[in-house]
């Protein structure tokens, strides 16, 4: 992707003013000399190195410093930025929500915002998984666990890309005494999986996510028994930029229920006695080609 410059100014290095500028839009550039030129003083005066580039709410300008004369490309704030920028004031405000900040400071007493700092440092080094997440809780709401590890029926635990809890619910008769049922004891209702990747997915990804849908779950007490009960999700997502072929050829074989493919849950009572359980389970497969600065598109059947 080629870089969007909107101006480029070149300024003397001791006095500031521009020498040479070519911008678009109607940009004045002695509004940026006095600016960039007090910023490149500044760092050389306190012997801090050529400053590569700042930025203001607008633009990132990038410096070349050399004998005589500062040179900078003007380029629109990137998306990148912006969000690292949100991100910033998140943090801040959380620090100033959470600890008070008395007048002799004692830095060691804010080690415990380690763990809010790491989750913000995942999201920013990843923002691809971010942006994601983001759009999967408004197109469906619930909160959003990546990478969340669960159990599995022989007892050791897996992961899936992201998990999305839509609250539990219950039946109407249900009784907390044990007469009725919580939908989410049964099987999730209340859960989306889901299946992310940042480049092209293939079949076999998706055929293993598939087969997964009924692999993870929570071992519960029923009448002094211990029982392996599933976590089959009500629907299953998919993002990715791209698809191979074959997995549209894969997905075309599933049943289908008007334009959106489902997988047949009723495999998941077989050799387990789950009372009140509908053999009718569904889990509906939505498939999306993510774009960049578009909304994502879903792909139908």
């Amino acid at each position: 992707m080629g870089m969007n410059v909107e101006g480029i100014v070149i300024f003397d290095l001791k006095s500031g003013i521009p020498l040479y500028s070519r911008l678009d839009n109607s940009m004045d550039s002695s509004l940026f000399s006095s600016f960039v030129a007090a910023i490149g003083h500044f760092s050389r005066d306190l012997k801090l190195g050529t400053l590569a580039s700042f930025t203001t709410e607008e633009k990132i300008i990038f410096l070349a410093t050399r004998a005589n004369t500062i040179t900078a490309l003007i380029t629109p704030t990137r998306k990148e930025f912006q969000e690292a920028n949100a991100f910033a004031n998140e943090l801040g405000k959380q620090f100033e929500e959470e600890y008070y900040i008395p007048g002799c400071l004692q830095p060691e007493e804010y080690s415990s915002f380690n763990a809010v700092a790491d989750e913000f440092l995942r999201k920013l080094r990843n923002p691809f998984i971010s942006n994601v997440a983001r759009f999967i809780h408004e197109k469906y709401g619930g909160s959003i666990a990546i990478k969340p590890r669960l159990m599995k029926d022989n007892g050791s635990e897996g992961t899936v890309d992201m998990l999305v809890n839509l609250g539990i619910r219950y039946d109407d008769d249900y009784d907390p005494r044990g007469n009725g049922k919580g939908t989410q004891d049964i099987y999730a209702d209340a859960y989306i999986f889901c299946k992310v990747n940042e480049g092209r997915m293939t079949r076999g990804e998706i055929m293993e996510f598939i087969d997964s849908l009924d692999g993870f779950g929570v071992r519960s007490m029923k009448k002094d028994n211990l029982e392996f009960i599933p976590y089959f999700p009500t629907r299953a997502v998919i993002v990715a930029r791209d698809y191979t072929d074959p997995v549209f050829d894969y997905l075309a074989k599933l049943p289908r229920e008007e334009n959106t493919v489902y997988v047949d849950g009723s495999h998941i009572f077989a050799g387990r006695r789950i009372k009140h359980a509908s053999k009718d389970t569904r889990c509906l497969v939505d498939l999306y080609r993510w774009h960049e600065n578009e909304e994502p598109e879903k792909i139908e059947f």
